[in-house]
C-alpha cells in the first residue's frame, strides 16, 4: 500500500464492490448500545490481539478524533494481557500507540 490510503482505500482500487460491502458490514456492526469511543476502544483491543499494525492505527488515530486520551487507548490494549493477548504483543501495540499520539493532530 502506498501513501496514506486506508485499507479500505486500497481495496476498492481493485474492487469497488467488495469495499462498499466491507463499510455497510462495519456499519452495521457498530450499530449498538456503546458510544462510538466504547465502541473504537473495544476494536483496538482485538486489533492488538492480532498485531494489525496498520488497522490498529487507523482505529487509533479515529479515538484520537474522538477525543480518547493516549491512557486510555493504552488501557484498552493492556486489558487484553494474558487474556487473548502475549506480553510482546502488548508491548509492540504500546509503541504504536505512542506512534500515533507522536504524530501532529
Amino acid at each position: 500500500m502506498t501513501g496514506k490510503r486506508t485499507p479500505v482505500e486500497y481495496l476498492r482500487e481493485f474492487n469497488p464492490a467488495l469495499a462498499e460491502a466491507f463499510g455497510a458490514l462495519r456499519k452495521a456492526a457498530v450499530a449498538g448500545p456503546l458510544d462510538e469511543k466504547t465502541y473504537e476502544l473495544v476494536v483496538v483491543g482485538a486489533l492488538a490481539t492480532s498485531g494489525e499494525e496498520g488497522s490498529f492505527k487507523v482505529h487509533v488515530r479515529r479515538l484520537r478524533k474522538l477525543g480518547a486520551s493516549a491512557e486510555e487507548v493504552r488501557q484498552a490494549v493492556m486489558a487484553t494481557l494474558a487474556a487473548s493477548t502475549t506480553f510482546s504483543q502488548v508491548v509492540a501495540a504500546l509503541h504504536w500507540v505512542d506512534d500515533v499520539f507522536a504524530e501532529a493532530p
